[in-house]
């Protein structure tokens, strides 16, 4: 039987993706869908039900709400929700957030 021998430049498929999104210009995309993702993660289960869209654009998280008293409570705390979910992801990405 065989044995291959593991070349020095093999990498896994997700760090191959990775170096392609970095070197296209892509890595922003990739961002933002970590912060949607995010933003379920930080909020729970919760606020899932009350979140009608999330999504971002020029590194600003908006997310629309469907109850006017959530959107009240949560335009309180956005301070607390950006540093939340850029700690979560690891890197200071998102610049803002805007409850609608």
């Amino acid at each position: 039987m065989k044995k291959y021998i593991k070349r020095q430049n093999q990498q896994t498929i997700g760090e191959a993706l990775e170096y392609f999104m970095k070197t296209n210009g892509k890595q922003e995309l990739i961002w933002e869908v970590k912060a949607e993702e995010a933003w379920q993660t930080v909020m729970g289960k919760f606020f899932e039900k009350y979140t009608e869209k999330v999504e971002v654009r020029n590194r600003i998280l908006y997310v629309k709400i469907n109850s006017p008293a959530m959107r009240q409570e949560l335009s309180y705390g956005k301070t607390k929700i950006l540093n939340n979910i850029n700690e979560q992801l690891k890197v200071n990405f998102l610049l803002d957030v805007k409850v609608f």
